[in-house]
């Protein structure tokens, strides 16, 4: 085979750009059908298995490996697997010097995306075979440039038929088909062929169960005066797991994203003045200028429909200066838990914000719809319920954490009839939600939206340091547990060093430099514990496993793969090409 072979055709050539769950059969299908199928890599593959999956599927056709979220050795079997039964690989145009050396090494036919004419002609430079054009502004007039500067094939992203059309009329050699919509019977007339083809392959109603529209489509979420395309909003991770580069994309794409207010001094330094490296005392550790900018760069990547918001903990210091600078730097939602913000509204006063408080109880919700109605003459425009299986600080005992009466199903139905009896604010349900199928039950329960933060962990948009999201990709099920906190609430994380070292009597002296939570007293609660909480959430935002603190929701051990947010999206909501953005 040689390296051009797979993409060189007299007819387009379909590539697979969407991975269902049962994505094989899918695979499957597009190499059956003369397109190229691809399987998405778990970021540490396991080659002995990776080895039968491609022997299998290759039965069918030509069959690639997507590389790149793979973070694991690529030698071994899973080199052995590249070189014997891989059709081509996919990676990116940032790959690292030794890891594209490695691919090279391989001799298989290499598709780099690529976003511009200057990483096209450099991809070209280092031996690609074929181009994948990425999403974005000007697309068609990039990938006719890149076509004719490089002499390569060309694949552009579609999710549309017209969209679909004009590229391979532009001149592409072949069409990532990003979503199911294209593939359904009459929705384009140049894909009635490869339709067909992959109903041989796959036998009809299989395909239809792959390809067909979902049985319900998700209700928009609407908070305040916002109108939110999707019914899903991205958790706020702190410190710096969720800042500009998730928040932005996710609103990009058409949910809500969740900056952290907390700890920005970290990622802006020259902004805050630090002891020891550590930013000092509150004002510093939440920087006010490290925020604006934070903020800033989110709402300038989510674009003019994108709805921004922010999460703050009613337990920090300077919780009030916080909301303020929050308003003050354009946040269109503010959401705070960690204890009960009952005077919110005080601070916020009249700006058009929305505030949206979480709550783990009816009780809780009852307490501050009556305070806020009684003090401001204000309900609140949502309210966040999160359960015992989130990430991070719960609002429950250790012992009801594992009680299914405080379960987040049992919860939704006692906090819906408290919503109901103030009004008609949404409730959104948060802790442990993963999937779509997680999404319709809690809806049927009476949420209208839902609230998730682990998942977006694995993209490559978070904005966490690389060896963070490999402590979260390598857990297991046995390592996230539940663990004491200086907050004095119990938190769900990954057993790390660090808790080692606590048991031990060994772990990091407690300094209280910044100086960050109201109930840990300036280090008392931190020396009960044994950890000061800002300076490990620091370290994991540095990426120090051997002293960072990583938090992650109880179904983070499900965590294998790294995606775009974009594609986590569309396989959340099962609108794969996200066409809801396309209708607004």
């Amino acid at each position: 085979m040689t390296c051009s072979q797979p993409f060189r055709a007299d007819n387009p050539l379909f590539f697979q750009g969407w991975h269902p769950f049962s994505a094989d059969a899918l695979t499957a299908a597009f190499a059956g059908a003369g397109g190229l199928g691809v399987i998405r890599m778990p970021a540490f593959p396991d080659g002995e298995a990776l080895v039968e999956r491609l022997a299998e599927l290759r039965r069918a056709g030509q069959v690639g490996m997507d590389m790149r979220g793979v973070l694991g050795d690529l030698s071994g079997r899973m080199e052995h697997a590249a070189k014997q039964l891989s059709a081509f690989v996919v990676h990116g145009s940032e790959i690292v010097p030794a890891r594209l050396e490695a691919l090279k090494a391989w001799g298989v036919p290499r598709v780099v995306e690529v976003r511009d004419a200057l990483e096209a002609k450099l991809a070209a430079a280092q031996g690609a075979s074929a181009l994948l054009v990425a999403e974005g502004e000007a697309l068609a007039e990039r990938l006719r440039r890149m076509a004719r500067e490089t002499g390569l094939p060309c694949f552009a992203p579609a999710a549309g038929a017209a969209e679909g059309e004009a590229l391979l009329a532009g001149g592409a050699s072949g069409l990532q088909l990003r979503g199911p919509s294209l593939l359904r019977e009459g929705a384009a007339d140049f894909l009635e062929g490869f339709r067909r083809r992959m109903a041989q392959a796959l036998e009809r109603p299989a395909l239809e169960a792959l390809v067909g529209a979902p049985q319900a489509e998700l209700p928009r979420l609407r908070i305040r005066n916002l109108d939110i395309p999707y019914p899903v909003i991205q958790g706020g991770m702190g410190i710096g797991v969720s800042w500009e580069n998730l928040a932005g994309n996710v609103a990009r794409c058409g949910c809500v994203g969740i900056v952290s207010a907390i700890g920005t001094g970290y990622r802006y330094p020259e902004l805050a003045a630090h002891v020891a490296g550590r930013p000092s005392q509150p004002e510093n550790l939440n920087s006010s200028e490290a925020l604006t900018r934070i903020l800033h760069s989110a709402r300038e990547i989510a674009g003019p429909k994108g709805v921004i918001g922010v999460n703050i903990l009613c337990a920090i210091n300077d919780y009030d200066r916080v909301v303020r600078d929050s308003v003050a730097a354009g946040a269109q939602l503010i959401i705070s838990g960690a204890g009960l913000p009952l005077g919110l509204p005080g601070l916020v006063g009249d700006a058009d914000v929305a505030l949206v408080p979480i709550v783990s109880s009816a009780r809780a919700l009852k307490l501050i719809c009556k305070t806020w109605q009684r003090k401001y003459d204000r309900l609140p425009d949502a309210v966040v319920l999160e359960g015992p299986e989130s990430g991070g600080h719960q609002g429950f005992s250790l012992e009801q954490c594992t009680d299914p009466a405080y379960s987040l199903e049992a919860l939704v139905p006692e906090v819906v009839a408290e919503r109901n009896a103030w009004g008609s604010f949404p409730v959104i349900a948060a802790g442990g939600v993963w999937d779509r199928a997680d999404i319709d039950r809690l809806l049927a329960l009476g949420a209208d939206g839902v609230q998730m933060a682990t998942r977006f962990i694995g993209t490559f948009e978070c904005d966490a340091h690389p060896r963070f999201k490999e402590v979260i990709l390598r857990a297991d099920k046995s390592t996230i547990a539940l663990h004491g906190s200086p907050v004095g609430m119990p938190a769900r994380g990954v057993k790390t060093p660090l808790h080692a070292r606590i048991a031990m009597g060994t772990a990091p002296r407690i300094r209280c430099i910044s100086n960050c939570v109201a109930p840990c007293g300036h280090g008392k609660g931190a020396a009960e514990v044994g950890y000061c909480i800002a300076d490990s959430l620091g370290d994991a935002w540095g990426g120090d496993v051997e002293q960072g603190l990583f938090f992650t929701g109880s179904s983070g051990w499900k965590l294998r793969e790294l995606v775009h947010v974009r594609d986590l999206v569309g396989e959340i909501t099962q609108d794969y090409g996200l066409s809801r953005l396309r209708e607004a």
